[in-house]
Formats: C-alpha cells, structure tokens, sequence
C-alpha cells in the first residue's frame, strides 16, 4: 500500500523539485503552497507524512505541526526552514515536529530522510516489546497505553519509547538513539532533540501514572527505569 505525503512549500519551483523526486511506486503526494491549502487538505485527508515549511503565507509552519497534532498524532512531521537557531529548532519539537531539516537542502537528501524513517519504523516495530508495569502496547496501531489511557505519542517519540522498552536493560547515548531513529547521516537530529523529545513523553506519561518509566543516567544516555 502507498503512502501518503503531503508537501506544505510555499515556494513552486521547490515543492515540485520535490514532488518529482517523491512520485515514485511507493508515494502518493499532494502538494499546498500556503497554510491555509494545508489546512484544507489535513481535514479531508490522513497522511502518512508531512513536510512542513515553517515561514508560509497565511497560517505558519508552528501553527501547522500543533494542528496536525490534534487531528493526525500518527503523522511524521519534518520542519524544513532556512532557520538554523537551536531555539527554531527546540520551537518546532514542542510544537510536535519530529525532524527538523535546514535550507538549502537537495530533494534527493529529503527522500533519503522519508525512506529511511519508513524502514526504520518497520523494522523497529516488527517485533514484540517486552511490557513493564501498567504499559500495554500495541503495535498495530502504532499506539502505547497507560492505566488503559492512550499516550498522544508523535511517530518519534513512540519509536524512542519503543525502543527502550524493547531493550530495557540497555542504557542508550543519545547518539545511538539519534542513530536508531533518524540515521544521524541525513539530516542530522542533534543530543538536544533527544532530550526533547525523551521530556515530552515524559509529560504525556505523568497525566496517566506517576511512576518515572525512563530514567536519566547523567552524561551516558537514558535507560528503562524497571521496578
């Protein structure tokens, strides 16, 4: 089965470098120019994945990432923007973006970011995760429950989640979860979108329970707190 991406590009002659390069057997694309266009499109739509410019007409890439949050938590989100400031980047992870890609940037280089996640999702996830406390998973739908409550988790915060819960007595460096999740080759996501990320789950898991599920080990990574 296809997936389903949806350029958000303000700029034409960019967006369609990039749907020509995304068109292939494995994608269907669509394509909005400004923010509003995106809107339309996200609520008649599901999207496997969404590239997101963040300066657009309109309605702006922040505000975008923070809908497609409330209406299609499974959908991969990569900010792309000419902005490479830690703090644009910090913005977009709390807006719920899960990559972030800085301009100038080759088509081909952003195809290689969407294959690799893809692949990796499947291999990630292809295998049972042994479940602690009162974590229930389920990897069909790509969803892990708390107290019988579904975490809000983005496609990358679940991925990291999963894979310390699959490995619960490795302690991981954020390089190699940065790895894991992301091939840090392609468009790299640094320690710090790491830490983002590991601290919005943390905030998701403390409505539902108040056991501290991962654990920080200082200076080395982060590691399954098992009770």
């Amino acid at each position: 089965m296809k997936k389903r991406l949806l350029v958000i590009e303000d700029e034409k002659s960019i967006a369609d470098l990039i749907v020509q390069r995304f068109k292939t057997s494995l994608y269907d694309v669509d394509v909005a120019l400004d923010g509003r266009e995106a809107l339309t499109l996200l609520s008649t739509n599901q999207y496997d994945l969404a590239t997101i410019d963040i300066m657009l007409p309109h309605v702006d890439g922040l505000t975008l990432c923070k809908k497609f949050r409330e209406h299609s938590p499974q959908t991969f989100l990569i900010l792309v923007s000419a902005l490479d400031e830690e703090e644009t980047k910090l913005n977009g992870y709390a807006y719920g973006a899960d990559d972030y890609i800085t301009k100038p940037f080759s088509p081909k280089e952003l195809l290689a970011k969407v294959e690799s996640h893809f692949r990796r999702e499947a291999t990630l996830t292809s295998k049972q995760s042994k479940i602690i406390e009162n974590l229930q998973l389920d990897d069909t739908k790509k969803e892990i429950k708390i107290n019988g409550f579904s975490l809000a988790l983005t496609p990358s915060e679940y991925l990291l989640f999963f894979t310390l819960l699959d490995n619960p007595k490795k302690l991981f460096s954020r390089e190699e979860l940065s790895y894991l999740i992301y091939e840090n080759s392609l468009g790299e996501i640094d320690s710090r979108g790491i830490d983002s990320h590991i601290s919005h789950i943390r905030k998701k898991i403390k409505k539902f329970d108040t056991i501290e599920y991962i654990k920080t080990v200082h200076g080395q990574g982060y590691i399954i707190n098992e009770h």
